[in-house]
């Protein structure tokens, strides 16, 4: 009728528990079962994919604080970034453990924000009401997790973290790269020893990889130099000048990661000094440019993906109340790819 406003068209009503049993044919309790435990052992493969069928065909989300309020759980885990810049070892890890969890029907759930104490970040966190937390010595000091357990988040997991009574510590130490490469170093004859030790946000890491090649160093009656250096050439071109025309220069050097081993290589052949001839090099990540430069690069890493499989495998016994696996530790140890370097 002119001069009326038509009457506005009612929004089709969401699809609930109950739509999607009545098309995959089974109890609401058995929908429950599958959307809320993915893991359920008393639903078959068959009915499993039935109801997930039924799921997508008629667009059913669950409520997410219904969800977790039946279930007792979020299937959040959370994972605070550290402060340092990230390398290419952190992105393989996120990617492996986002894949890893949701394959257990967990999300991974990433803290960008370094701006805020982890004590305050930890206030934050707790509102999302966690499974678990993954975290370390700096983004989950001993407040932080005081923190979380106040608030119910009781599975707080720790990387690169010595044995703490208020979290489980992993293992994954990040200094047990440089461990890797001073042990073959001091394997292979090595007694004079340096290491690079960038400024700036990864000096911290650096400090903690020097001081475990000196204690390495030490006990096999080894020297280290610690060679301060920035993302550049000019202290390295200083430290090959002073190498070049010295009798007790380095015969190894362990560069923190493989884009400096290769920096190192490139300013110590300018100089006139052989790689491995004069000085061995080795370094750390693995990156793919160290396997086809000239020489080839000799590295440590960690295989993010066994690291992944082990750290899912441990929260998805301690969500469970159960004890750790065997062979959690073994699978975080470094890899020593050796190559012609070193």
């Amino acid at each position: 009728m002119k001069g009326t406003t038509p009457l506005a068209s009612t929004p089709p009503a969401k699809p609930t528990s109950a739509d999607v049993a009545r098309l995959a044919g089974v109890s609401r309790a058995t929908v429950s079962r599958v959307v809320n435990d993915p893991g359920n052992s008393l639903v078959t493969e068959e009915t499993r994919r039935r109801v997930l069928d039924a799921v997508r065909s008629l667009g059913y989300t669950p409520h997410a604080s219904a969800r977790a309020l039946r279930a007792g759980r979020t299937h959040l885990i959370l994972m605070p970034l550290v402060r340092a810049p990230l390398g290419r070892a952190v992105d393989q890890l996120i990617e492996n453990l986002s894949r890893d969890l949701a394959a257990r029907g967990l999300r991974l759930l990433i803290d960008a924000d370094r701006s805020v104490a982890p004590e305050q970040a930890a206030h934050s966190w707790a509102e999302h009401r966690p499974d678990a937390v993954i975290g370390g010595p700096a983004t989950c000091p001993p407040e932080a997790v005081r923190v979380l357990r106040n608030a119910g988040v009781d599975t707080v997991v720790l990387l690169d973290s010595p044995r703490r009574r208020d979290a489980t510590a992993l293992g994954f130490h990040d200094a047990a790269v440089a461990a890797t490469a001073a042990r073959h170093l001091l394997d292979t004859g090595h007694r004079r020893l340096a290491c690079l030790v960038p400024e700036g946000p990864s000096r911290q890491l650096a400090q903690r990889r020097l001081e475990r090649v000196r204690e390495l160093a030490d006990a096999a009656g080894a020297v280290v130099e610690a060679v301060p250096c920035s993302f550049g050439q000019d202290e390295l071109r200083l430290a090959a000048a002073r190498w070049r025309g010295s009798r007790e220069r380095p015969t190894a050097v362990y560069a923190f990661d493989d884009d400096y081993a290769l920096m190192l290589i490139h300013v110590l052949r300018e100089s006139g000094l052989s790689v491995p001839e004069d000085i061995a090099v080795i370094g750390s990540g693995n990156f793919p440019l160290g396997g086809v430069f000239t020489p080839r690069l000799t590295t440590t890493h960690f295989d993010m993906s066994a690291v992944s499989a082990a750290v899912c495998e441990a929260l998805t016994r301690l969500l469970q109340g159960k004890s750790l696996p065997r062979g959690t530790r073994a699978a975080m140890e470094p890899v020593l790819t050796v190559r012609e370097s070193a």
